[in-house]
């Protein structure tokens, strides 16, 4: 077996893929010969990643529903079926805050959106 395409002919899909950890993932498992689909909130960023993993991006809020079943949609209605599952997104507070200023609401969204977005 060749060892640089250990996942040819699989179909990931890379949550928070536009950049950081997310990124890297999608690029790794490109040269590996995965199959990518990248979901993100940053269109522009998602948009770079996926031309260079020679992917595919949907833009997704993993906290909502109907746009992570959209998401899986597309990957399948692309290239037939997911296989692997990379779910990387997730929600942290404004850079500016530190746990001492971090407001009660931008906390919930953090605990709330990042387990639900590994649920969805």
């Amino acid at each position: 077996m060749d060892l640089t395409q250990r996942l040819a002919g699989r179909v990931a899909v890379v949550t928070g893929g536009a950049g950081g950890i997310g990124a890297a993932t999608a690029r790794r498992f490109a040269a590996e010969g995965a199959e990518l689909v990248i979901a993100d909130l940053d269109p522009a960023a998602g948009e770079a990643v996926a031309k260079a993993v020679g992917g595919r991006f949907v833009a997704t809020d993993v906290t909502d529903e109907g746009q992570v079943e959209a998401l899986f949609a597309t990957a399948v209605e692309t290239y037939g079926a997911v296989d692997i599952a990379v779910n990387n997104a997730g929600i942290s507070p404004p850079d500016d805050d530190s746990i001492l200023t971090t407001g009660l609401d931008a906390w919930r969204r953090v605990q709330e959106g990042n387990p639900t977005s590994v649920y969805l």
